[in-house]
């Protein structure tokens, strides 16, 4: 696990600042790192401005789930990419399922 999250906190910065922006709701975003990756999901640390005059940062940790246990490091892989492109669509504005009726 621990290559993966070398992997993600060095090469996907910037899909996980849309996942803590996107799926987190977490604003003014200052610094996010992964912590750590299991069968279940994946733990991210969020450090953020609060306050007025945003002068004041607070980490908060948030634990994201797959959607399936994962049993390799591929399918773990796979399951993180496909949070990071459920916080893309998040963000420009595509939804699927719950207000779609299947025909």
């Amino acid at each position: 696990a621990s290559s993966i999250i070398s992997k993600l906190n060095n090469e996907h910065e910037e899909d996980l600042f849309l996942t803590a922006t996107h799926l987190l709701d977490v604003k003014d975003v200052e610094k996010i790192r992964v912590t750590g990756v299991d069968r279940l999901g994946m733990d991210i640390r969020v450090t953020s401005f609060q306050g007025a005059r945003r002068n004041k940062m607070i980490t908060d940790e948030f634990r994201v789930g797959f959607r399936i246990p994962v049993i390799s490091v591929e399918d773990a892989k796979s399951e993180v990419l496909k949070v990071f492109q459920e916080a893309w669509e998040k963000g420009k504005g595509l939804t699927w399922g719950e207000e779609e009726e299947v025909p």
